[in-house]
């Protein structure tokens, strides 16, 4: 039996998830107190327990000891979490570690996997909620083109046997999920996900320790300034070692890539993938940013019981404007100049997105065909991608950011592309 029903009305949901949250949250330290148990975050025991649980050593690069320090330092000084987000925040960084292990370790079996030729991957990024998910998962209907899935990101190790039985890691996604929609039965109304949706590549980058992933999750602003001075090149060498791992594992393909966050990175993305394609997706800020709020509001009272609406709307506008200013300037960068990057704009996607895929295919070098039109047209007629619920946040949103004022911030940005004022309903 499912732990939640979906016969239920999402606020019954919210309120039952609520009251567990809050047991658990209330119980949690006495039970450790009266077990003697210790759920304090430390770094070295968590790098302990990782080589404990699987008898290797080898985490391979870049480091994860200072990183991981970093991050440690900053969820326990600024994150305010709770019980549940400590216990969620250990599972998460255990499980980093652990698969950092085994990828380390099939790389030394199987040396040739680093010879996988990861051929032009296509990147997409762009301000986030701009309608990017719903273009990749457009470009998945084609058999050809290769995403990173959920399920395949979230455990990218092949357990102790060769070849690894994928049902095994399958099966464990579609528990944890199951799990996740039970303590925020909102979240599937703001980013919908199931075990084997395509995987954005801040997940395959957090196996660094040096991603803006976990800023999404946790208020810790001391860890991303950190990261903000990095070299993110080594972190993109990790993660072509994963997209070569996944290719020897599941077979090759067009790589169809996606994050946000590439925006902040993207030197250190050309440099380790010289070849690569860049396609940025826009969309009016004033109905963007209300919605990266939402759900960052969720993610963080998942895990804090300490979080302020109003600190997440201006963390969120300040980030996202200097990323708006990085795609500005990536227009005039040498990518752009050469040819490698393009742009889809929100209204055209949404008006003729298989138009908009035959004008990408075309900036791509891919072939197109009759064919691939009617596997397009016949997805959009049967699917419901791109299809966002209400949320509790959206009334709340639609006072705390006035479009008017977002606008005014994003004046450059706008101006540049000549992006058009919309509806302020949250976004996709």
């Amino acid at each position: 039996m499912s732990i939640q029903s979906d016969r239920l009305p999402v606020a019954l949901k919210w309120k039952l998830a609520q009251s567990f949250r809050s047991l658990v949250n209330r119980t949690g330290p006495v039970w450790e107190s009266l077990t003697r148990r210790n759920h304090r975050i430390k770094p070295e025991d968590l790098l302990e327990e990782a080589v404990r649980e699987t008898g290797l050593e080898d985490f391979g690069e870049p480091p994860v000891e200072l990183p991981l320090r970093k991050l440690s330092e900053s969820i326990i000084d600024e994150a305010r979490l709770s019980h549940l987000g400590r216990l969620s925040f250990l599972w998460d960084t255990s499980r980093l570690l652990v698969n950092r292990l085994w990828v380390t370790e099939t790389l030394h079996r199987f040396p040739s996997i680093e010879q996988e030729r990861v051929s032009a991957p296509v990147f997409i990024t762009g301000l986030p909620r701009t309608a990017s998910t719903f273009l990749q998962t457009l470009f998945l209907q084609d058999p050809a083109n290769r995403l990173p899935r959920v399920w395949e990101v979230t455990y990218p190790r092949p357990g102790r046997e060769y070849p690894p039985d994928f049902r095994v890691w399958q099966r464990k996604v579609r528990r944890e999920l199951t799990w996740f929609d039970f303590l925020e039965p909102e979240f599937q109304s703001v980013y919908p996900t199931t075990w084997d949706s395509p995987q954005e590549c801040s997940e395959i980058l957090s196996h660094s320790f040096e991603s803006y992933r976990f800023d999404g999750t946790y208020e810790i602003p001391s860890y991303i300034q950190w990261v903000d001075q990095r070299d993110p090149e080594p972190a993109y060498i990790l993660h072509r070692r994963f997209l070569q791992l996944l290719q020897h594992r599941g077979g090759s393909g067009r790589w169809v890539l996606k994050a946000p966050d590439h925006v902040f990175t993207l030197n250190g993305l050309l440099r380790t993938y010289p070849e690569a394609r860049i396609i940025v997706t826009h969309r009016d800020p004033a109905s963007v940013l209300p919605s990266v709020v939402a759900l960052t509001a969720l993610l963080h009272g998942l895990f804090s019981d300490e979080t302020g609406l109003e600190q997440i709307c201006h963390k969120v506008t300040d980030r996202w404007e200097e990323g708006a200013k990085r795609i500005v300037s990536l227009a005039e960068a040498p990518a752009s100049r050469e040819g490698r990057v393009t742009h889809v704009f929100y209204d055209e996607l949404t008006r003729d997105p298989v138009g908009v895929l035959e004008r990408l295919y075309g900036f791509l070098g891919w072939p197109w065909s009759e064919e691939q039109h009617s596997v397009f047209r016949r997805y959009l007629t049967s699917s419901r991608a791109g299809r966002y619920r209400p949320n509790r946040f959206q009334m709340l949103l639609a006072k705390k950011m006035p479009p008017e004022l977002i606008r005014k911030r994003f004046s450059d940005y706008l101006a540049k592309f000549g992006i058009r004022s919309e509806s302020t309903d949250l976004a996709g």
